[in-house]
């Protein structure tokens, strides 16, 4: 069945969707840069510091937890040292509101990474998912990579995503991703480093608005964003490619999660009537990721779905 076009019309035809209620995020108990993988990890081979990256992490935690946001928390495992950011090894997108309520209120698929070494990362975060109630969807092996939401946003609200493409993932997959949803998509091409990921260079803060870098993007994705979405953003060029000043969290009640080196990204945010709340996550620049890169975004989940060992029942994690 061939997907709906996503027109300059799309709030009328595209369906609500349930909010995000959660993240999932994984502490840094192996974090560490130990390959280059994009343009920021040059230079940072055994750079990071540990100790002082688990108390980034549990900042962002205690963050999340004085918004409301429910924190759960995906075990560490050694040698998944790329395992924080659990923003890549699936993509979670909420089910139209719409929708018959049995069953889970997203649906869950697993990335096909592109670097071998962070390829066993999707069955770690799998198995969580599973426990979860979410029962994870595999794309065909023939789809290509696609690295979750690093490169497929939602936008807030709808069940409507914009897929990344000329750095990690394919147009192939994200093609696949959206008939296997049944869940219309807009390609942007992407010029590739140091933006490796849509998640580097675009953060949609509401249905209306987007955070953006448009250097990073191919004439035509700036087209046909310009189309869909009425009010931009721009990150201040030098911090977009030194602070990940993109890769933000927008939340529902208007706050939003930005690097705390990124102060004039965020006081743009806040002239548009957003609240920054700036966190020092330097240590996860080293890698190549920050705010959006460290949290997975999830749906209510039922208590009964989170019923093995190796799940954090707690909605808190440890301090």
């Amino acid at each position: 069945m061939p997907l709906p076009a996503v027109t300059r019309d799309w709030r009328e035809h595209v369906p609500r969707a349930a909010p995000f209620t959660g993240v999932i995020l994984c502490p840094p108990e192996h974090f560490a840069v130990i390959d280059v993988k994009n343009a920021f990890m040059a230079g940072q081979l055994g750079a990071v510091d540990r100790a002082r990256a688990a108390a980034q992490w549990s900042a962002l935690a205690a963050c999340y937890r004085s918004l409301g946001v429910k924190v759960h928390v995906l075990p560490a495992a050694a040698g998944l040292e790329d395992m924080v950011f659990t923003a890549n090894p699936a993509l979670v997108v909420p089910r139209a509101c719409e929708a018959p309520p049995s069953g889970p209120a997203a649906d869950a698929v697993l990335s096909r990474m592109n670097h071998a070494s962070r390829q066993a990362e999707v069955g770690h975060l799998a198995s969580w998912l599973a426990d979860a109630g979410l029962a994870p969807r595999e794309l065909p092996a023939e789809a290509g990579h696609l690295e979750g939401h690093g490169d497929v946003l939602v936008v807030p609200g709808r069940r409507l995503l914009l897929g990344g493409h000329g750095g990690r993932s394919e147009p192939r997959a994200l093609a696949a991703l959206a008939e296997l949803l049944a869940v219309p998509l807009v390609p942007l091409a992407l010029h590739g480093e140091p933006f490796y990921h849509l998640d580097t260079c675009l953060a949609v803060l509401d249905e209306d608005t987007l955070l953006l870098h448009p250097p990073a993007f191919h004439a035509d994705a700036l087209d046909a964003l310009a189309d869909l979405f009425p009010r931009w953003i721009e990150a201040d060029a030098a911090e977009a490619r030194e602070q990940l000043a993109c890769n933000v969290h927008a939340l529902r009640d208007g706050h939003v999660l930005v690097p705390a080196g990124a102060r004039r990204t965020a006081a743009a945010l806040a002239a548009r009537g957003y609240r920054p709340v700036p966190l020092d996550l330097s240590e996860f620049h080293r890698s190549g990721g920050s705010v959006f890169c460290l949290k997975l975004e999830l749906p209510d989940l039922p208590a009964a779905g989170l019923r093995t060992a190796g799940v954090v029942r707690s909605p808190v994690p440890p301090e």
